[in-house]
């Protein structure tokens, strides 16, 4: 019977090896998926954390031109209005100038004079010949005379004179006005191409942030995966692990039974002995070496 129970309980300890062995295998594939897919895990992680920076980048850097840009469509604003006063003043200075214009056509057309200027010139230049040049008293009298003459019909169109110098004040005024608008266009065209090139920047800049977004996204949804994955292979091997343990514990207590099996055979072994050699001393009989020997050997194990 106790040769059955012990064969029996041989074969519940072989079993445990067996399972013991089973487990350190599905141990070790399982450390290997382990590490494979948290490879995995921390790849698509630093994927997202990459495309998070890169968003952030483009974001800056789109918050910076987008600043520009508001900045340029303020001077473009400003300078827009600044043209348009030009506009406006230049406007009422050529309707003054178009008024004054057709005030000097009618002074002029009651006169036989048509350039007051040119009859100014042609006295000057006859009065410097009265100052420079040597010529008869019968000619220099009778230009003296025609250089009075002359004077007295500039005299006659000295209104003519007055308003002739203020359209050419008002034509210079007219031509500055004209060139200041003109220049305040050129820089609002200059500003509005940089402003458009900035906001051109912008739409594409917004759609590579939409992709990254995509990306980082994708990323994400693959490091849950993973996570999730990591998780469960985790718990397999926490859990064969555990196994593994109880099973060591079963293993150990048959260790300790066995043991105290083989501690208890010698004691009953030592005690049989010991009762022999009394037994012998008591009949009188002799102890062999071979009796001593066996019972230090005995003691010994």
């Amino acid at each position: 019977m106790e040769a059955a129970e012990s064969s029996a309980k041989t074969e519940s300890k072989k079993d445990l090896f067996r399972q013991l062995d089973i487990l350190k295998n599905q141990i070790i594939s399982l450390r290997k998926d382990l590490n494979s897919i948290n490879y995995e895990k921390e790849l698509w992680f630093s994927k997202k954390e990459e495309y998070y920076k890169l968003i952030r980048e483009k974001i800056s850097i789109m918050r910076e031109s987008r600043e520009k840009r508001d900045s340029l469509t303020k001077k473009v604003k400003e300078l827009k209005e600044k043209r348009n006063a030009f506009s406006g003043e230049t406007g009422k200075k050529i309707s003054e100038f178009k008024k004054l214009n057709d005030e000097k056509k009618k002074l002029l057309s009651k006169s036989r004079i048509r350039d007051p200027y040119m009859l100014k010139g042609d006295i000057e230049k006859l009065e410097l010949k009265l100052e420079t040049e040597v010529m008869p008293f019968d000619k220099e009298k009778q230009l003296s005379k025609k250089v009075k003459a002359l004077k007295k019909s500039l005299l006659d169109v000295s209104d003519s004179m007055g308003i002739l110098e203020k359209i050419k004040a008002l034509s210079r005024e007219i031509n500055e006005s004209r060139k200041d608008a003109n220049n305040a266009h050129d820089e609002i065209q200059e500003l509005a191409k940089q402003s458009q090139a900035l906001h051109e920047e912008l739409l594409k800049a917004s759609k590579e942030v939409d992709g990254l977004k995509a990306k980082e996204e994708e990323a994400f949804r693959n490091f849950v995966i993973a996570k999730s994955g990591f998780t469960g292979i985790n718990g397999q091997l926490k859990e064969n692990l555990a196994k593994m343990s109880g099973i060591r514990e079963k293993i150990n207590k048959f260790t300790l039974q066995e043991e105290e099996k083989r501690k208890l055979g010698e004691m009953m072994l030592i005690q049989s002995k010991e009762k022999e050699i009394e037994e012998k001393f008591k009949a009188g009989k002799k102890l062999t070496t071979d009796d001593f020997l066996m019972f230090q050997d005995i003691i010994k194990k």
